[in-house]
């Protein structure tokens, strides 16, 4: 072949790989900016419940934090994990370190997936960046073949694993678990499919339809508080954090035989009818499934507050 044209093959090939590694590099930072934050399904949970679907098909409520964190020795894009389950703090059921980077040969963003191996002292980490300063990657360890792989498509991002490649050795059976993880990124919502069977193919989790956990980006939001006493007085009390994806929060009062009185934010888009998308605030009494009142704003409003008299409460968006 004539040595000037391979010479045009050759740049004309170095130039399309050139312009793929921009693009692959302009998709990272937007998913970087898009993906952080506070996810939760409490609106598929409550429309599942309201349109009675078959409770054996029903979604648990999953909570998750994914935090920035400065952690050098993991990469530059890291993250620290948190999720738990029925909105109690408690019932924390992973926790993990995300770290994220281009990969130009696959050309994709890779997502490597560490896994403490003393996940209890890191309990709250992203309230408290302090907990991860001594973490290193050789107290972690990472799974072969379950690093997920996310390529831009349009308006979103598709996330998934190499089918099947991704397994481990279940401490409790003995027996070998396939994992399996497909998700779908936009800059509102995060959709998890994960599921897991056993190497005789029975499942071990995961939705039985194969409907994804629809979890919708929460904003932080900061409030104040105030309850009234027996005595007449006032309980007070502000800088209380709470979530528009069912974020819920409880003042006591000073007092013997305390009183309870909460509040709940939902941010609510209906999925059938014809009801406008409402930013919702919502006053509880301990031990009642129905609200005891509630108020409702624009769903982009940054304030929102309610006053019933007995109680009264103020919250605005605070980007932590």
């Amino acid at each position: 072949m004539n040595r000037l044209l391979l010479i045009a093959l050759w740049f004309v090939m170095a130039c399309a790989h050139a312009d793929e590694a921009a693009v692959l590099n302009k998709d990272f930072l937007t998913m970087m900016q898009w993906f952080p934050g506070v996810y939760d399904n409490q609106e598929q949970v409550y429309f599942e419940a309201e349109q009675g679907v078959d409770e054996a098909l029903r979604h648990e409520r999953i909570h998750h934090v994914f935090e920035p964190v400065d952690l050098p020795a993991f990469g530059e894009h890291v993250f620290y994990v948190q999720q738990h389950l029925n909105d109690d703090p408690t019932q924390i059921y992973r926790q993990r370190i995300y770290s994220f980077r281009p990969d130009y040969d696959e050309g994709a963003i890779r997502l490597t997936i560490h896994i403490p191996n003393d996940v209890a002292s890191l309990e709250g980490a992203h309230r408290d960046p302090t907990k991860l300063s001594d973490l290193l990657p050789d107290q972690t360890r990472v799974l072969p073949g379950c690093d997920v792989f996310w390529r831009r498509q349009a308006n979103h991002f598709v996330g998934y694993m190499a089918p099947d490649a991704c397994s481990y050795v279940s401490s409790e059976s003995g027996k070998r678990i396939i994992f399996n993880d497909d998700l779908l990124l936009t800059e509102e919502a995060l959709w998890i499919s994960d599921r897991a069977q056993d190497e005789d193919g029975n499942p071990v989790f995961g939705h039985p339809t194969g409907v994804p956990h629809k979890n919708r980006k929460a904003r932080r939001f900061e409030c104040w508080m105030t309850a009234m006493q027996r005595d007449g007085e006032w309980t007070f009390r502000r800088g209380l954090e709470i979530y528009d994806q069912g974020g819920m929060v409880w003042l006591e009062t000073e007092e013997q035989a305390p009183q309870k009185v909460g509040i709940k934010m939902r941010n609510v888009r209906w999925p059938y009818g014809n009801n406008r998308p409402s930013l919702v605030l919502y006053a509880y009494r301990p031990d009642e499934d129905r609200a005891v009142s509630y108020a409702w704003a624009d769903p982009s409003a940054q304030r929102i507050g309610l006053n019933l008299r007995w109680m009264q409460a103020s919250c605005t968006v605070t980007p932590r």
